[in-house]
């Protein structure tokens, strides 16, 4: 029998090798925040997209349901402050702020939907896209047509 004591073997990771792998991860993380800032800002515009659509609809069924007219108005000084969709002093829903975008509407601050579901005017469009660094892939435009049809597109409104 010997003396000596055999070194015993730990499991595990060695400082080095630690250092090393949060390095790797630093650097991939730092590589891939542009693009996840740009897919954020893409989901606001998509997001802000569909709420102008769900409120037109909304806007459509409640004048068609009340057998009124229906209106849509900005509550601030613009889309982006947000917007309401109301029967007479009614607020029937409110939506928004949105924060980091541009909606530009063809129509105005407000429009108006007849008791029979119809837009009071013409052809309508949203367009909506982020507020710096927009492209035709990040907007968004929003149609309505005279009939109360909503359609949305990618792209600038044309």
């Amino acid at each position: 029998m010997t003396g000596g004591s055999s070194p015993v073997s730990r499991g595990g990771f060695t400082l080095v090798e630690m250092i090393a792998v949060v390095t790797i991860l630093a650097i991939i993380t730092f590589a891939a925040a542009p693009s996840f800032s740009s897919m954020i800002a893409m989901q606001r515009v998509r997001g802000a997209a569909l709420d102008i659509s769900s409120s037109l609809l909304l806007a459509r069924s409640e004048a068609v349901k009340r057998n009124a007219n229906v209106s849509m108005s900005t509550t601030g000084a613009a889309w982006t402050g947000g917007w309401s969709v109301s029967v007479g002093a009614e607020t029937v829903r409110s939506f928004g702020p949105y924060q980091g975008l541009a909606i530009a509407a063809s129509g105005g601050n407000a429009l108006s939907v007849g008791n029979d579901g119809r837009l009071a005017g013409g052809t309508l469009t949203f367009q909506v896209a982020p507020s710096s660094g927009a492209t035709n892939a990040s907007t968004v435009c929003v149609q309505i047509s005279p009939t109360g049809r909503v359609a949305s597109s990618t792209g600038v409104c044309s």
